[in-house]
């Protein structure tokens, strides 16, 4: 009789809730149930959470969010979705069920999808290298001989570092056909194939062009003949320019994108900028529609198959923590570890983030969209409360030991091979200030923080080196030289800043007719002007690199490139001459010294 009693009062309290939310440009529907969640929260605890966050957003002078759409469902049926916000702030344009967002990465399991569908219908070897597939003569860049599979595709471990060529275009006449695309940006294989994971766009569009050489048809037109069309999903497009489909089209240009610094709500546009390798990461659509696409993956029906058994497949795990059977990826799909095992994937754009999970015990799933490219509240919190934490205890029972784990881990998804390579050297994670990391056996180590747990796996060599820590979607790299090489890049830039200094001073003796030339100072000069040159290069290319999202132009690269070899041949040239005159001069200590001085800068620099 209690729990009737309470289950009334939650009723009452939820629809008080809903009728009182009466805020602009925010809006949600109540479900007509009271479900349990994986996360043993109270849904009406949930509703009220989403509710009072936009209602606290909406009393502020200064919003604290721009927009978010958010709908959970169990099932084939939709138990909850809320529209908060404004997709255009300036103009009051709340967001709503015609609000198309961009899904980002969510894209990929797309291409996953329909992979398993070729392989259900026997077209596709998973195991097989994709090369036999491909055009011949595909790629251009490969430093091992081993098979690149559709299973190192689906793992990111293909061993691809991420391309340094501009993965978004503003300009639509520079879109060139996906396989040409592919072949443009086309980055360095830094790692034998499936041997480290690194989250790789580019591998993942190379399994979108697979499936167009397979079936002979372009990829848009297979997804939306064999995903889109068979679910009724008539509001997402997928190509680069969303031209496949008009609605969406007009939609997206209505999207205005916001950042938030300090309290500041900034307008950043419309973001409309293309994805040439659009198989990655350029869907885009509603809500309903997404929500549409997620319910039809723990159907049990399996509607995206001919038989339910190939949907079962598709989540059995294809990559695992250490040696355990806690699976991080199952073709493609990525598992997290809440109070339940969830499947899924996210994705962000320049415009905004969008996340898919679900639980495939309780067919339980959520969907939020937004239009923030750094995310927002609903983003981070919104899974937390419809799945929970990872419980310290679900994997750790009885006695267990504190973890090795020492020095300096470089994060596998960067740049290892040309002029961006010191790019990881900039991003590298301390041991030192994880939090409490216990191993819980079977190459398994579970990072705790004191509210919530996190799992990571322990890559090892026959001989147990550690090779690698494994965490879903990126390997981090153990580096044993990393403050040397530190200290190198940083001895780089100082000897730089040294050689602006060294020439003022030139200059002012100059002026002041105090300056007495000597054998070898204009060779010395040369060579300081040179390094000056080098690191004002480096600067420019990080520069255009993290401004063209994480991309430099073949042309600009090359031009930066050469002059970089220029200055190694100054430099070096720079560094014989001092060496030669230190050795063969007598004169006096101090400008012995200077010459000694001035090949070992040199040298440091080459």
């Amino acid at each position: 009789m209690k729990k009737i009693f309470r289950k009334l009062i939650a009723v009452f309290c939820t629809g008080l809730i809903m009728s009182c939310a009466t805020v602009p440009c925010a809006g949600a529907e109540k479900a007509d149930s009271l479900p349990e969640l994986p996360s043993g929260a109270d849904f009406s605890e949930f509703i009220s959470a989403m509710n009072d966050y936009d209602t606290l957003n909406s009393s502020n002078e200064e919003p604290g969010f721009a927009s978010a759409a958010l709908g959970v469902f169990q099932g084939d049926e939709v138990i909850y979705t809320g529209y908060f916000g404004c997709t255009d702030i300036e103009n009051g344009i709340p967001s709503d069920e015609n609000s198309v967002y961009e899904w980002g990465s969510i894209s990929k399991t797309l291409i996953w999808v329909s992979a398993m569908q070729l392989w259900e219908q026997g077209q596709l070897d998973l195991e097989r290298d994709v090369r036999e597939y491909l055009p011949e003569g595909f790629f251009q860049h490969l430093s091992y001989d081993e098979p690149i599979t559709m299973l190192n595709l689906m793992n990111h471990n293909a061993g691809w570092q991420e391309t340094t060529r501009p993965i978004w275009k503003t300009d639509e006449d520079e879109i060139l056909p996906l396989g040409e695309e592919l072949q443009a940006i086309e980055p360095a294989q830094i790692h034998r194939p499936g041997e480290i994971t690194a989250y790789s766009n580019y591998g993942a569009a190379v399994a979108g062009y697979v499936i167009e050489c397979i079936t002979g048809q372009d990829y848009c037109e297979y997804v939306h003949g064999h995903i889109f069309e068979p679910l009724g999903m008539e509001h997402t497009a997928l190509n680069p320019m969303h031209s496949d489909n008009t609605w969406v089209h007009e939609q997206r240009k209505k999207m205005k994108s916001y950042r938030f610094s300090l309290g500041h709500c900034i307008d950043i546009g419309n973001c409309l900028n293309y994805v040439p390798a659009y198989p990655a990461g350029a869907a885009t659509g509603t809500l309903n529609d997404l929500i549409t696409y997620a319910q039809a993956l723990v159907n049990d029906d399996a509607p995206l198959f001919q038989s339910p058994e190939t949907q079962y497949a598709m989540f059995e795990g294809t990559d695992f923590y250490g040696e355990s059977d806690i699976p991080m990826c199952a073709h493609g799909f990525w598992c997290e570890e809440h109070n339940v095992r969830t499947y899924g994937h996210s994705g962000g754009t320049t415009a905004g983030q969008a996340n898919m999970i679900f639980d495939l015990d309780s067919k339980t799933g959520l969907v939020v969209m937004v239009n923030e490219p750094d995310g927002n509240w609903y983003m981070e919190y919104s899974p937390l409360w419809v799945f929970g934490d990872l419980s310290p205890d679900k994997y750790a029972s009885g006695d267990f030991g504190k973890a090795d784990l020492k020095g300096y881990y470089l994060p596998a998804r960067s740049t290892y091979r040309g002029m961006m390579k010191f790019i990881p050297y900039l991003t590298a994670i301390s041991a030192d200030n994880l939090d409490e990391v216990n191993n819980i056996g079977r190459g398994v180590l579970q990072l705790y923080d004191g509210q919530s747990a996190m799992l990571i796996g322990e890559k090892v060599e026959p001989d147990d080196t550690l090779i690698a820590l494994q965490q879903p979607s990126m390997d981090l790299l153990p580096e044993s030289f990393y403050l040397v090489k530190l200290c190198l890049f940083t001895v780089y830039v100082m000897l730089a800043v040294s050689a602006v200094y060294m020439l003022r001073i030139r200059h002012k003796l100059k002026k002041y007719g105090k300056w007495t030339s000597y054998g070898g100072s204009a060779v010395i000069t040369a060579g300081q002007t040179a390094r000056i040159l080098s690191v004002v290069l480096v600067l420019i290319s990080f520069v255009i690199y993290a401004n063209n999202q994480g991309g430099i132009s073949a042309n600009t690269a090359a031009v930066i490139g050469i002059f970089q070899m220029i200055c190694i041949v100054i430099c070096a040239a720079a560094a014989v001459c001092s060496l030669i005159s230190a050795i063969s001069s007598n004169r006096e200590k101090a400008k012995t010294y200077r010459y000694i001085l001035s090949t070992a800068v040199n040298l440091l620099t080459v």
